[in-house]
């Protein structure tokens, strides 16, 4: 069934977190205990979703994936870096005026672009505004810098 882009509602839905009994949940639930058991041999600190296109689900996903993984216990922090088309400020309804585009351009210390959610041990980034060259600044040496800083 094709969907009317004016009658979608930009707003994402967390039913891991608002619906945690429903099977949607447990198949969240799923992909987190099969991430889990990859990673037996090491401490898994980044997963990153992809898709090869839009619509196909992975904000949905990883917003979700990071409920199930917060009310696991694990501290998370969830990274809107689609700098095109970004997602996560709509799902968990926060400001989008400061990011990971701010702080890559160091007008915001990273400190200071973390949001706390209404999930337990869950934190954001938004993307932050949307830039003129998403590609070069993600693949910048700033952006590299800073995901091995958030990985301590």
């Amino acid at each position: 069934m094709r969907r009317n882009k004016r009658n979608v509602s930009k707003q994402r839905h967390l039913i891991a977190f608002y619906k945690p009994k429903s099977t949607t949940a447990e198949q969240y639930r799923t992909i987190r205990s099969n991430v889990d058991f990859s990673a037996v041999d090491s401490d898994l600190k980044t997963i990153m979703l992809t898709s090869s296109g839009p619509g196909e689900g992975k904000s949905t996903t990883a917003a979700n994936l990071a409920v199930v993984m917060a009310q696991q216990g694990k501290k998370v922090l969830l990274i809107d870096a689609d700098l095109r088309k970004p997602t996560m400020q709509y799902t968990f309804r926060v400001s989008n005026t400061e990011g990971l585009t701010t702080m890559l351009t160091k007008q915001t210390a990273f400190e200071d672009t973390i949001k706390k959610t209404e999930v337990d041990n869950l934190f954001i980034m938004t993307s932050g505004p949307i830039p003129p060259n998403p590609a070069e600044l993600l693949s910048s040496v700033v952006m590299e810098s800073f995901i091995k800083h958030a990985l301590t």
